[in-house]
């Protein structure tokens, strides 16, 4: 008897599940957020991290095949995108209405919002090297202040 309630609330907590999940990827506004994420630029971002992320292990694993980068960038990194991308739904729900995702959605969609989410990745690599640049330059600035 104890192990056939075991089941039927095994059974319960998995139709809840089933449920939330479902709610949850049927839900437009959490939708449109991750329709918001796929289409600014990131994906390029995020493919500019893991070229880097290989860069430096390559080193230090030099008998990995290119093929297992590959299917490392696929069967993990890409995965852990996008779980990254569903856990920051609620940052963007606590900032943005539906309403406001759709405009930036739109934006996007654009000519222009096209063009800023090509060269997304590019102008954050570059920014990247800028503000490293001028944070050591500013790290001596601080010490010489100090001193």
């Amino acid at each position: 008897m104890k192990y056939c309630n075991n089941v039927k609330l095994f059974l319960v907590s998995i139709m809840l599940f089933a449920g939330a999940t479902a709610f949850a990827q049927t839900d437009p506004f959490e939708s449109d957020i991750l329709k918001m994420q796929q289409i600014n630029g990131s994906s390029g971002t995020t493919d500019a991290m893991f070229s880097q992320i290989v860069a430096q292990l390559k080193s230090a694993k030099p008998d990995v095949t290119e093929a297992k980068w590959a299917a490392l960038k696929k069967d993990v990194f890409d995965v852990e995108v996008k779980d990254l991308q569903k856990m920051l739904v609620p940052v963007y729900k606590k900032y943005f209405t539906p309403e406001e995702v759709k405009s930036i959605i739109a934006f996007y969609e654009s000519p222009v919002g096209k063009k800023l989410a090509g060269q997304t990745p590019q102008i954050t690599t570059e920014s990247m090297q800028v503000t490293q640049q001028w944070g050591m330059s500013l790290f001596g600035k601080i010490q010489a202040y100090l001193n």
